[in-house]
């Protein structure tokens, strides 16, 4: 990043596309430095000339956060953060596992939700979705591909996963950390996604528009069950009952609660993918669950989740700062 004056671009042109991101280094922190305001300043994007891609983020005071050459903008310029990001290798798997259509019965369900929570408010218009965890955009680019008047906003730690979200182009793929305050303007949100993420309770509030949508995705039980001895990370118990209380500060009680559920064949790679895409993919090593799945004979495996929506009320709900650790993303 560089934080010289606005000056002109160069090769590069200010677009006058509307996004409702806004700038980190106007929050009051020490990394702003002394000039900066505390007041929220949105970003504009720069593209190319001659070349539609995002080539950075710039506010006016002149902060300036430009894109990787894949197409995510790190906005965690001198923050750092102490979430470890998910690893190229198991971005990798879960592109594997995405493309094999192991969770194709969820991203069904999350095009219906949608489609039923949070239709076309303005036709012809421009909508905004933010995919807090995004991953590599996979659910997300299905719900682009059926809104063709709607922009996102993905949100993920990682950049190998970002790199994979940038690639739709009505995608602006951002390198942040969910713990922290979100980079997006008050009430301007009309669909979020949170997908086995954490869950920045008090910051989904403030982004939605009044009665807009937050859809949570969490595991059941039986999620993955075979997997659950061959490497697979143990997850928390009564994770639905945690949401719940979590949400209910904020969200009070959801509008709709539906259980996503399949037996899905699995070849071995796909079984090992399964376990190397989450938290595991940190500890275990590849070879190791291969043997074991192969020594097991898994063929298939149990998809079970809870789907949550989540409206956002007009009036206020609570204020202490809440955010509750994710499950990894599917």
């Amino acid at each position: 990043m560089s934080q010289s004056p606005l000056e002109p671009v160069g090769p590069e042109l200010m677009s006058d596309e509307s996004w409702p991101v806004t700038c980190p280094l106007h929050d009051g922190s020490p990394e702003a430095g002394p000039q900066a305001s505390s007041v929220n300043q949105p970003l504009t994007i720069l593209r190319g000339a001659s070349d539609p891609r995002v080539k950075g983020l710039v506010c006016p005071a002149g902060h300036r956060f430009d894109a990787a050459k894949q197409g995510y903008v790190n906005l965690l310029v001198g923050r750092g953060s102490s979430v470890t990001p998910d690893s190229p290798a198991m971005i990798m798997a879960r592109e594997r596992v995405q493309s094999a259509g192991v969770f194709s019965v969820l991203t069904d369900a999350l095009d219906q939700l949608a489609e039923l929570w949070a239709p076309m408010r303005h036709p012809g218009g421009v909508e905004i979705m933010l995919d807090c965890g995004a991953g590599t955009g996979h659910h997300l680019q299905s719900l682009l591909d059926a809104r063709p008047q709607a922009r996102a906003v993905a949100l993920d730690l990682s950049p190998a996963g970002l790199k994979r979200a940038a690639r739709h182009p009505r995608t602006l793929a951002l390198a942040w950390d969910l713990w922290r305050p979100l980079p997006v303007a008050d009430g301007t949100v009309e669909l979020l996604l949170d997908i086995f993420a954490p869950r920045n309770v008090d910051e989904y509030f403030r982004v939605l528009l009044p009665g807009a949508p937050a859809i949570v995705v969490t595991p059941r039980p039986a999620h993955l069950r075979e997997l659950s001895g061959l490497g697979l990370l143990g997850m928390q118990p009564n994770k639905l009952a945690d949401l719940r209380t979590q949400m209910h500060r904020r969200f009070l009680e959801p509008v709709e609660h539906r259980v996503v559920t399949a037996q899905v064949p699995v070849s071995g790679d796909s079984a090992r993918d399964l376990v190397m895409m989450g938290p595991a993919g940190h500890h275990r090593e590849a070879d190791e669950v291969t043997a074991r799945i192969t020594e097991e004979g898994v063929d298939r495996v149990t998809v079970d989740l809870d789907v949550t929506v989540w409206r956002r009320p007009a009036g206020g709900r609570g204020s202490a700062h809440e955010c509750d650790r994710g499950d990894g993303n599917p």
